[in-house]
Order: C-alpha cells, then sequence, then structure tokens
C-alpha cells in the first residue's frame, strides 16, 4: 500500500465510523450498550475464524492486548453514547488525536515533527469548539461525555499499539481477526458484571448492528490496520480527526441534531488538522 493509499483508506474509515454514532444513538433506544456491542463482535465472528486458524502465537499476543484496547474503547464509547448526544460523543471522541502524540512520547520519547505539531493543535483547537459549542442546554461534561473522553485516550493508545504490533511482519488480517474476537469475547464476559442486558430484535436494530458488524468492526479496522503499515500513529489520529464532522452531518440527517457556526467552525478546525501534514508530505510510502 502507497502511502497515498493509505491515507484514502484512513479517510474511508473515518466516513464509516462517522456514520456510526447516530446510528448505534437509534439503536441504543432498544438495546442496552454492552449487549449492543456484543451482538456486533457475534455478527462479525464467523467472518474472521477461517483466517484465525493460520493467526500465530505471537499474533495472538498482539491481537489480544489490541482486543484488550479496543473491547474497552467501545465499551466506554457506547456506554457513554447513551448518555449524551451522537454528535457531542463524536466530537469527544476526536479527542483521540491530540491524545497519541502524548501516548507516543510517553512509550517512546519521541516528539511529533512541526506540521503533525500544528496539525494536533488545530484540531485541538477544533474540538474544543466543537466540544463547547456541543453543549445542547447541557452544563459542563455529563458522566457520558466523560466516559466518552476516556475512551479517546484508549483509542489513542490502540493507535500507537497498532503501529507497534506492526514491526517483524505481523500481518493486518491476523491482527484483525485476533482483536476482534477478543474484544468480543472480553465484552460477552463482561456483559453479565456491567449491567442487565437488554437486545430488541427489531428491523432497525438489527440493521444497525449489521452496519457495526460489517463496515464499523471489519472493513473499517480492516482498513486502518492495513493503512497504519505506512503511516504514523500521529498522521493517522490527525486523519481521522475528520470523523466528528461525518457524525455531525449524519446526525443532523438521520436524527435531527443541529450544529451552530461554533460547531462548524470547530469542524473546519479538525479538518485542517487533519491534512496539514499531507501539505508538506508527499512521495513514497513511510514505514511506521
Amino acid at each position: 500500500m502507497t502511502r497515498r493509499q493509505a491515507v484514502y483508506a484512513l479517510w474511508a474509515g473515518c466516513l464509516i465510523w462517522g456514520a456510526a454514532f447516530p446510528l448505534a444513538k437509534l439503536a441504543l433506544a432498544d438495546a442496552t450498550p454492552m449487549a449492543f456491542n456484543v451482538a456486533r463482535f457475534l455478527v462479525a465472528a464467523p467472518f474472521l475464524v477461517p483466517t484465525a486458524r493460520h493467526v500465530t502465537r505471537d499474533e495472538w499476543r498482539w491481537g489480544g492486548f489490541l482486543g484488550l484496547l479496543l473491547a474497552l474503547g467501545f465499551a466506554l464509547q457506547t456506554v457513554g453514547l447513551a448518555q449524551t448526544t451522537a454528535s457531542r460523543s463524536g466530537f469527544l471522541t476526536a479527542l483521540y488525536a491530540p491524545s497519541t502524540p502524548v501516548i507516543v512520547f510517553l512509550v517512546y520519547r519521541t516528539l511529533p515533527g512541526v506540521t503533525q505539531a500544528g496539525g494536533l493543535l488545530l484540531a485541538l483547537a477544533g474540538t474544543w469548539l466543537l466540544t463547547g459549542a456541543a453543549a445542547a442546554g447541557q452544563d459542563g461534561l455529563n458522566t457520558g461525555d466523560l466516559l466518552t473522553v476516556a475512551s479517546a485516550v484508549v483509542f489513542g493508545a490502540h493507535l500507537v499499539a497498532t503501529s507497534a504490533a506492526y514491526r517483524d511482519g505481523r500481518l493486518p488480517d491476523a491482527l484483525a481477526a485476533a482483536q476482534i474476537l477478543v474484544a468480543g469475547l472480553l465484552s460477552a464476559l463482561a456483559l453479565p458484571l456491567v449491567e442487565t442486558p437488554a437486545y430488541a430484535f427489531t428491523p432497525l436494530v438489527l440493521a444497525v448492528t449489521l452496519y457495526e458488524a460489517i463496515f464499523a468492526s471489519l472493513i473499517a479496522i480492516k482498513l486502518q490496520l492495513s493503512a497504519q503499515q505506512v503511516l504514523t500513529p500521529t498522521h493517522s489520529a490527525l486523519i481521522f480527526t475528520a470523523e466528528p464532522v461525518v457524525a455531525a452531518v449524519m446526525s443532523f440527517l438521520l436524527i435531527g441534531e443541529r450544529l451552530g457556526p461554533l460547531q462548524w467552525l470547530g469542524g473546519v478546525g479538525i479538518l485542517a488538522g487533519s491534512l496539514l501534514p499531507e501539505l508538506r508530505r508527499r512521495g513514497p510510502r513511510v514505514r511506521a
């Protein structure tokens, strides 16, 4: 995969995950958060079994760690989404962009480059505008918001760990299969401990579950894993900061959530932050 293809792959994943926010919000009216997550992983599992048969022990170890982060991130995000708006959840999830270089620094003692640092500042400013303007009558952060912020930090760690997992030739398909299966198992084990599960088998809930399983779990994660063989964790996070803009647009179209001028200004800042590294870095592929 070339660097340009990797950027396009992450943009596609961004569109898929952005649309998932309002869709999941609709489904959570008839399903509890953890039960919904378990259902999405159960639907995805049969597609991964053939690949899982060829996963090496080393890939299972990395997949287990990535799966733990994935399960925790989705759990925090989905429980948070049930207690806040879809657009606000999308904006707060974008905080994994500024959290990623901090995690990279803590783990590797590596500072981001000038354009990445500038992009991070733009993304952070845009996220602040979007989050602050998205209150919709709420005062400050509620419990759902705080859970979503926690999920953003976990997703930032997942981005960094994914790049580390590619050392020594580990394969995207193997890592995707291992981590999704592990995430599904951990979510199922945690289900009776964290909630009284409920899941209504309505056409809407089933359709959203299929979307979350096939597109948001299988396809988008595969795109992310493939692209991160080429891009750095910080650059990957910057591209995905466009995700809340997609979430905001789809939230308006699907469930009528509206944005004010400051929110759209924040969206422009996030997009500018995600695109800034592209203005300076062109050419052949670069290994993470």
